[in-house]
């Protein structure tokens, strides 16, 4: 996730004075970024941020969380984050900010979100089923045993189950069944991403075409996005995603469209065949990149240069790969003007390894920008050395 340079977007701050020190940057944002907070969070109106997955957060986004929640002070606002605990280790860069968060006073109170019990899941499923708890204790104890308690894995477990029709309705007592010794018997795999596959999987070509799309795009995209790289006419396209959204696979508003969990985007993703993802990925970016306007460009340029990059190395022609290293330099520009310097070099870097070896003779001035840039992104990230050695190489 990379908050910075959306929100920067945002404020109509798409290049924050570039002239000066990229610390002096980064303190302007902030004020400018805690002026925009105050405008919303009010007395007669609170403000409540929610920010998912902050175990993928870029170093400028904790800076700006640390700044909001130590030395701005910020009224009426609460800040809330989630993030996947056994994918951070006390080394990880977001446990670092918290402990610093803590020792400078702020307030951080931690929830540990644990697995259902099975209490909890005769609850939810009686509350489902309409019927006593005591009925559907062993259903409950034996959905916990398949699913560990998670929540989301238990409800497609459940659903599962009626489409399969191992779940039923009987319309003559009223009620619903369902056959424990079938459903006990039935080879259910414990991996969440193996079951929404299996569900994936019963839906139609057209939609699972649409769906892979839609996960090499990412966890959502804009339906206007979507509709220019689909090779789908419109209207099939609104088809194909209704079924989607039936199946509870994602959901969609007038603008947008989106996975209901990145669970179900990982198993899209995995159904494309790993020698098919990098074509789809350039094939996007080069729609994009060819229906974007120039006035546009700055705005979609992180949407364009990552799905080119993930197919940079079947590019040939080596016009489209200095124009693909032209796109880098403005996207590793635009996020360093934002702070966010490990991304800015990841950008340069896959600027500068597009080029050729004569990139000095033929493009002397795009090597030179990718080579500075990138020494200045290392220079801020404290990569010494590195900098010396690029520096003299330029």
């Amino acid at each position: 996730m990379d908050l910075v340079p959306e929100v920067a977007h945002i404020i109509g701050q798409p290049a924050l004075v570039p002239e000066l020190p990229p610390q002096d940057a980064q303190r302007r944002f902030q004020l400018t970024f805690r002026r925009f907070i105050e405008v919303f969070a009010r007395p007669e109106h609170p403000l409540v941020l929610f920010l998912d997955d902050l175990q993928w957060l870029d170093a400028a986004t904790l800076d700006l969380m640390e700044d909001l929640l130590t030395r701005s002070h910020p009224r009426n606002l609460m800040l809330i984050g989630a993030y996947r605990d056994n994918e951070v280790t006390a080394e990880h860069p977001l446990m670092r900010k918290l402990d610093a968060i803590n020792a400078a006073g702020g307030k951080v109170e931690e929830i540990t979100l644990t697995p259902l019990a099975r209490e909890h899941l005769e609850q939810l499923i009686a509350d489902a089923l309409r019927c006593k708890r005591e009925r559907v204790a062993p259903l409950a104890w034996l959905v916990h045993d398949k699913t560990a308690g998670n929540p989301f894995f238990a409800i497609q477990f459940i659903s599962s189950l009626t489409e399969e029709g191992m779940l039923v309705f009987d319309h003559d007592a009223m009620r619903w069944s369902w056959d424990l010794d079938r459903i006990d018997t039935k080879g259910y795999t414990d991996n969440v991403v193996e079951l929404m596959v299996g569900k994936l999987t019963r839906l139609s070509a057209e939609t699972q075409q649409d769906l892979q799309l839609l996960a090499c795009m990412g966890n959502s995209a804009e339906l206007a996005l979507l509709k220019t790289v689909s090779p789908r006419p419109e209207d099939d396209l609104y088809g194909e995603l209704r079924e989607a959204i039936r199946a509870g696979l994602i959901a969609c508003t007038e603008h947008s469209c989106s996975f209901v969990h990145d669970r179900v985007q990982e198993a899209a993703y995995s159904l494309i065949p790993g020698d098919a993802r990098a074509q789809i990925h350039l094939r996007i970016g080069r729609v994009l990149a060819a229906c974007v306007p120039p006035e546009k460009l700055p705005e979609m340029i992180f949407e364009i240069v990552n799905q080119l990059n993930r197919g940079a190395h079947l590019i040939t022609s080596q016009d489209e790969r200095e124009k693909l290293a032209e796109l880098n330099l403005i996207a590793g520009k635009r996020a360093k003007a934002s702070s966010a310097y490990a991304s800015a070099l990841t950008y340069l870097s896959a600027g500068a390894a597009l080029m050729r070896e004569d990139a000095w003779e033929r493009r002397q001035e795009l090597a030179f920008a990718l080579e500075l840039h990138g020494a200045d992104c290392e220079l801020w990230m404290g990569a010494l050395p590195s900098v010396e050695e690029r520096l003299a190489a330029i």
